[in-house]
């Protein structure tokens, strides 16, 4: 018992130097990476032999454990306050950017990124084209490609914070990412950025009518959002829909009725974050119980309408604040028989299958993700 406590002690000694050495800002990228992956390892260890050492929720990894705690000690909390400016919302996007990017996997120099633009009648979105070595012409060359819609509430997110984790995909899945720059909330309007993701759709067909039958939809958070509301919108005009569509940690409305009270924050995605993230999208001082039903469905996708969806991979950690929304959404799709295939990692983070770096569980899935996704390509 004694020698335990020594060498926890020692590990703990060690984690604080690497944590003062971590944040020193003349360290490049890539060294303050590999302290921070060496302070996990240090961290995962301490888990798995003292795991009462570790204040986390019952049946975490020891992985899981070791990044929740690096996100706490590394990264400052994703917070605005209810009366924010701009300044907040910069500052915001600024240590998203730096959290996630320090998670994701770094952007290889064989990964390509083109800067595009769909336009759709007097609109127009800009779109990024992500692969190694070359660009397919999605137009031209008839091989399949994923769709992805970044999370971050709508106000943050984007290109150059998720281009790490896209271009990974893309090696990973042998495929084009084309990634959706849509515009942020609060500089821009929500219900417009609902209408892009419809218009980047109707491009894509308008080039191949069939071009769904080589589509596979992902998103995460609130990006899930999207993609749940671009469905609907499919499922009533009667459009051909995607071959399958992956979401991580999905919005499934901006209602919030289920949402986790009883969860414990976090870092990352915190109740009052949630919420006031939902009020910069719906416009500043605007109380969504006090909406219309018609604006509602504006700004939201319709509770509960999953008739005519494609087959669903759906991941989802049971420490989030979304959990009990997410799994109504999984038994309402499947009601109305939706294929649905449901991972749920014990204890795990919003949006946990995006850090496969860190987490056995988030690695794992990815597997089952690829294999999923060609599976769905076949049929």
């Amino acid at each position: 018992m004694f020698s335990g406590w020594v060498l926890s002690t020692c590990a703990m000694v060690t984690t604080l130097i690497l944590m003062n050495e971590f944040n020193d800002k003349t360290l490049s990228a890539v060294a303050r990476y590999s302290r921070m992956k060496m302070m996990h390892r240090i961290l995962t260890m301490r888990n798995a032999i003292f795991p009462i050492l570790s204040p986390r929720p019952k049946g975490m990894s020891a992985g899981s454990k070791a990044l929740d705690e690096i996100i706490d000690l590394y990264h400052p909390r994703l917070f605005i306050s209810e009366n924010v400016t701009d300044d907040d919302i910069t500052k915001l996007r600024d240590n998203s950017k730096q959290m996630l990017t320090s998670l994701h996997p770094a952007r290889t120099p064989s990964c390509i990124v083109r800067n595009s633009r769909f336009d759709y009648g007097d609109k127009y979105v800009y779109v990024n084209y992500i692969q190694h070595n070359q660009v397919d012409d999605w137009k031209t060359s008839h091989k399949p490609f994923v769709l992805y819609f970044h999370g971050g509430g709508f106000v943050f997110g984007g290109i150059e914070t998720y281009s790490g984790l896209e271009c990974h995909l893309s090696k990973e899945l042998n495929m084009l990412i084309i990634h959706v720059e849509f515009f942020l909330s609060p500089e821009n309007s929500h219900a417009d950025t609902l209408l892009d993701v419809i218009g980047v759709y109707e491009t894509l067909l308008a080039a191949d009518p069939n071009i769904n039958e080589r589509l596979i939809g992902m998103g995460d958070s609130s990006g899930g959002m999207l993609w749940i509301h671009l469905l609907q919108w499919i499922a009533t005009n009667n459009k051909p829909v995607p071959k399958g569509v992956v979401l991580h940690s999905p919005w499934p409305s901006l209602s919030f009725d289920n949402i986790g009270f009883h969860i414990e924050s976090n870092n990352y995605l915190a109740l009052d974050l949630a919420f006031n993230l939902r009020e910069l999208a719906i416009g500043k001082n605007t109380d969504w119980h006090k909406l219309t039903d018609v604006e509602k469905r504006r700004l939201s996708p319709k509770e509960d309408s999953y008739e005519g969806f494609p087959p669903l991979y759906i991941t989802a950690g049971t420490n989030e604040i979304f959990i009990k929304s997410i799994r109504k959404m999984v038994t309402n799709a499947r009601k109305v028989d939706v294929s649905v295939t449901y991972d749920e990692a014990e204890g795990s983070m919003h949006t946990f299958a995006l850090f496969h770096l860190w987490a056995s569980e988030a690695e794992c899935v990815q597997k089952k993700i690829a294999q999923w996704i060609q599976h769905r390509l076949l049929f």
